[in-house]
């Protein structure tokens, strides 16, 4: 009997700690974990193709370098599209050989180009994907860029211009299997 006793109350110790990390971890029932996957290869080389990752909804503090998930809506309907956000409102951007500079200094963020051949696109804000800029961002605006640079990385803002932070609906944090997203 006091064997079950113990049972039971390692049951409901169990329990409780649960309760109390689902807690913490949601801020209370606030913020909410998903699993997204990624379809396609416009986040290469830091989210592959086919790989599915956390992100937290709603964001919560964004910082540069942070990969988000913003709503883009066009006449197809209606996604969930994950890019980098690299600057916030009153921030300079400028784009040298794909690497993206931000307030004149250069991002470590990795970034690749599949094709140098192919720097330019009718879709685009410039006529070059790889080298343009400054650009100012307007207060309550951000910029979002794929890592890749090359027309896979539509939509981005070299081709839809500068997101309202509302747009913002979650931030990726880990893939699946543990991998920090940075």
């Amino acid at each position: 009997m006091a064997a079950r006793r113990g049972l039971t109350s390692a049951v409901w110790v169990a329990a409780a700690v649960l309760i109390v990390v689902l807690a913490w971890t949601t801020r209370f029932g606030t913020r909410w974990v998903s699993v997204y996957y990624m379809t396609g290869a416009s986040m290469e080389p830091t989210v592959k193709m086919e790989q599915y990752f956390l992100a937290w909804n709603p964001p919560g503090a964004l910082s540069r370098g942070d990969l988000v998930i913003f709503r883009f809506e066009d006449e197809d309907g209606v996604f969930h599209v994950l890019r980098r956000l690299v600057a916030f409102g009153g921030d300079t951007v400028s784009m040298k050989a794909g690497a993206a500079i931000v307030n004149g200094a250069r991002q470590p963020w990795a970034f690749r180009i599949i094709e140098p051949a192919a720097w330019r696109s009718a879709l685009a804000r410039e006529p070059s994907l790889y080298d343009w800029g400054p650009w100012i961002v307007p207060a309550g605006s951000i910029m979002l860029l794929a890592d890749t640079r090359d027309i896979i990385g539509w939509p981005d803002s070299r081709f839809i211009g500068f997101v309202s932070r509302d747009e913002i609906v979650a931030r990726a944090t880990r893939t699946l299997r543990g991998r920090r997203l940075r």
